[in-house]
């Protein structure tokens, strides 16, 4: 079997605050595999950016600390790496397509400019000497912006970020992350602030894109109907932990958690938007500051038992692929 992209073991990170010690990440366990897309679902604040970040290197160091646990890509340990090797491994090895583009492109560069740094980066790394504004350079920025769908690529190249609609600007950090050819891409909630139908537009993009390059997936989404149209696998998180981890099918036919079911049951089934009643899930996702003893979800939880709060259930496997965070499957 080849070995795993990425794995992240018993990663845990945690905040100084002025409110106190913010836990943010709690024994986090994580493995992608070659070509893999994993979705990771969960509310707000659940510690889902916390994660790619974190893999990426971009942590606070002034005030967030990582207590225990390993990230291993490529073989080795990304937090033994010193920022000159980390910035080696960012943006070439390792991508990420941020929640805001516009935030993210630099508004005194032309699109153009900034593509065009990226891809000479990656032949520069690969040995070859080329200019940031070479032909060879040029006719890659052109070929990526044909290839994420750009209207009129030779003239978007002499625009500024602000000249684009958001969907168009996704569309350019698409590029670039994708054209420096990453083994891992880390998408942090690529689609959240687009309209419905350019949604669907960007998803298929980065299937497909992905799919062409080869790279592994990290889709970090709040929204479970958008995970289920890109992931192979999905893990939930809930208050810095992962409760349940299986297929994406799995996870639709099957959820095991409480935490997932009702995820599951807060959006409409398709085809059944005007018949189906939605629920809300009681209360809020807990003060990580103040993470509740025992399971966090238990002061939430329809199926709370005794147990649930005073014992953390451990992720255990219920069958192959399956893993669950919950007393209720715990054998006997």
């Amino acid at each position: 079997m080849s070995q795993p992209v990425l794995e992240v073991h018993d990663l845990s990170v945690v905040f100084e605050t002025f409110e106190g010690r913010y836990s943010a990440l709690n024994n986090i366990d994580v493995t992608i595999n070659p070509s893999e897309v994993i979705g990771l679902v969960g509310e707000s604040g659940c510690g889902k950016s916390t994660l790619a970040l974190a893999v990426m290197g971009l942590l606070p160091r002034s005030h967030a600390k990582i207590p225990s646990g390993s990230i291993t890509f490529k073989g080795k340990n990304l937090l033994s790496y010193t920022d000159k090797e980390m910035e080696q491994v960012r943006g070439t090895d390792i991508s990420m397509i941020f929640q805001e583009p516009l935030t993210s492109l630099d508004p005194l560069f032309t699109i153009g400019d900034q593509l065009s740094e990226t891809i000479q980066i990656k032949l520069q790394r690969s040995g070859q000497s080329v200019g940031w504004n070479s032909r060879k350079v040029k006719a890659e920025v052109l070929d990526w912006m044909k290839r994420v769908g750009l209207a009129d690529p030779q003239s978007a190249m002499e625009r500024y970020p602000h000249e684009f609609s958001g969907g168009m600007r996704q569309r350019v950090m698409i590029a670039m992350a994708l054209a420096a050819e990453p083994k891992l891409m880390l998408a942090d909630e690529p689609t959240s602030a687009l309209d419905v139908t350019t949604q669907v537009q960007i998803l298929r993009l980065v299937k497909s894109l992905v799919s062409q390059v080869k790279a592994s997936v990290l889709f970090i989404s709040h929204d479970l109907a958008v995970v289920a149209q890109i992931a192979d696998r999905v893990a939930v998180m809930y208050a810095g932990m992962i409760v349940e981890e299986a297929s994406v099918n799995e996870i639709f036919e099957n959820p095991l958690h409480p935490y997932t079911n009702a995820l599951l049951a807060s959006f409409p089934k398709e085809k059944e938007v005007k018949k189906t009643k939605l629920t809300s899930i009681p209360g809020t996702v807990p003060n990580l500051t103040r993470i509740p003893p025992g399971c966090p979800f238990h002061p939430r939880c329809s199926f709370v038992k005794d147990v649930c709060s005073t014992t953390r259930p451990e992720l255990r496997e219920t069958s192959a692929g399956h893993r669950v965070a919950c007393v209720l499957y715990d054998k006997p």
